[in-house]
């Protein structure tokens, strides 16, 4: 009946974002923390209202305390700490991306085939828990034809020596943050990428293959693009999703605005109070599968097939500039 919850990771995105998220889940209990700086376990153990802290990653993986583990640390680690706490008999969510290698990603899904009873696995990709996300893709529920969807995302910059830059820990931002809005498209299309393909402006010694556009064709032949930027200006608003189908029009701004057009008539939904992301939607949703013995949250073939689709691509950025 409760989600006996382990975290680990106690980052500036678990401080800002997460864990407030999940505080405010009524059948989470935070059990324990850990992270690689035992100060910020400790920290976010007090703020957050966790009842211990672990010494170790394997400590807490272990434990017969929780049944289901978090995984917040920096992305190199994620696919074999999920893996470990699985094995382990836990329930995770891990916070994208599940993998940063096509190796990776065959273990975690090998190991999931091979063990059908296994615990539930949740990734991260919360847009698609958005209240205006969802409103978006029930306007276009039960169109007769393929639609076209354009994700225009100001990044921002980030300086090249940045982890999320580092190949090894971070893997760049294609796989780390790309794979967000690519689940997204395929989250709206309700069916998987098929085809790829990718195009980036040269990086000049300035950017980190982070200004791309990405064509995304899915099997119910639905086209998607992605145009992912880093040299814009913050000033400007960083996510705008245009999406075309069957005489209907839905734009997506910013996750502040939806407006939805058909038959000549325009609607607007605003979410008046916050930006609404669905960070604390996907950990309500991840909880609720758990606490009734319900399906993961997200399909696992959407999962693996979203970073196929995202390696796929950092692959081909590879070979172009190769």
């Amino acid at each position: 009946d409760v989600v006996r919850l382990g975290v680990l990771g106690a980052g500036n995105f678990a401080n800002a974002v997460m864990l407030p998220a999940i505080a405010k889940v009524s059948s989470i209990e935070r059990v324990s923390i850990c992270s690689a700086n035992g100060v910020n376990a400790q920290a976010a153990a007090k703020r957050f209202s966790f009842s211990a802290v672990a010494a170790t990653e394997q400590e807490l993986i272990s434990s017969t305390d929780i049944n289901t583990v978090a995984i917040l640390t920096r992305h190199h680690l994620h696919a074999s700490q999920t893996l470990a706490a699985l094995q382990h008999g836990k329930h995770v969510f891990c916070e994208k991306p599940l993998a940063l290698t096509h190796a990776e990603l065959e273990d975690l899904e090998d190991w999931l085939t091979s063990h059908p009873d296994s615990p539930l696995l949740m990734v991260g990709f919360n847009r698609r828990f958005s209240p205006l996300m969802k409103a978006l893709v029930e306007f276009f529920i039960g169109r007769q034809e393929p639609l076209i969807a354009h994700y225009r995302v100001n990044a921002g910059y980030i300086p090249l020596q940045h982890w999320v830059h580092d190949p090894q820990q971070g893997g760049g931002r294609l796989r780390g943050e790309v794979c967000h809005f690519i689940d997204a498209l395929t989250f709206l299309c309700g069916s998987l990428p098929l085809h790829v393909n990718v195009q980036a402006l040269p990086d000049k010694g300035i950017y980190q293959q982070d200004n791309l556009v990405i064509m995304l064709r899915f099997t119910d032949e639905s086209i998607g693009t992605i145009t992912y930027v880093a040299n814009g200006d913050k000033l400007f608003s960083k996510e705008r999703l245009e999406v075309f189908c069957g005489g209907r029009v839905g734009v997506l701004e910013d996750f502040r605005s939806l407006v939805l057009t058909k038959n000549g008539r325009r609607r607007q939904i605003h979410s008046w109070l916050r930006q609404d992301k669905g960070h604390q939607a996907e950990w309500e949703a991840f909880a609720r599968a758990l606490t009734q013995a319900g399906e993961p949250p997200i399909p696992y073939e959407q999962i693996f097939a979203v970073h196929r689709a995202t390696l796929v691509c950092a692959d081909a950025l590879c070979h172009n500039n190769s």
